[in-house]
């Protein structure tokens, strides 16, 4: 299986959006709600690899053997409260069917998994969004 780097998720919400502070993702931050820096800022990390039939890990190697693996990337960001809709459709937009795996790009694209609030004051917001790719299992691509 061929693994994909956060740097991949990182340039392309730069390469698709108007956002260019796009780091890599540290622990949770809830004091960057308070940060006077202008918004929106985001952050990638990946946050783990599921298999997709995960009850057959022990109880069948054979299946193992066909049993896929699901990378989950978390895509966080801290912006005003007013701008969430626009930026939320902005970096979903960003990473929605794309592909790191050219071949296999009819198979293994980028998809939203589940969104959750962080933190928020009264003026901002600090938004997490888990998307996933299932990893090919050919190997030799550049990511």
């Amino acid at each position: 299986m061929t693994m994909v780097s956060e740097q991949w998720f990182i340039d392309i919400i730069k390469e698709n959006t108007p956002y260019k502070r796009v780091n890599f993702a540290e622990e949770n931050n809830i004091d960057l709600l308070h940060d006077q820096n202008t918004t929106p800022r985001i952050f990638v990390g990946h946050r783990g690899i599921k298999l997709q039939y995960p009850e057959t890990f022990f109880t069948d190697a054979y299946k193992g053997t066909d049993n896929q693996e699901l990378l989950i990337t978390e895509i966080q960001f801290i912006c005003t409260r007013a701008e969430l809709p626009t930026v939320r459709d902005n970096i979903k937009n960003a990473y929605t069917g794309k592909s790191p795996f050219p071949g296999d790009s009819s198979f293994s694209t980028i998809n939203f998994m589940e969104a959750s609030l962080v933190a928020k004051t009264t003026t901002k917001i600090y938004w997490s969004e888990s998307v996933g790719l299932v990893m090919p299992r050919i190997g030799g691509y550049p990511y």
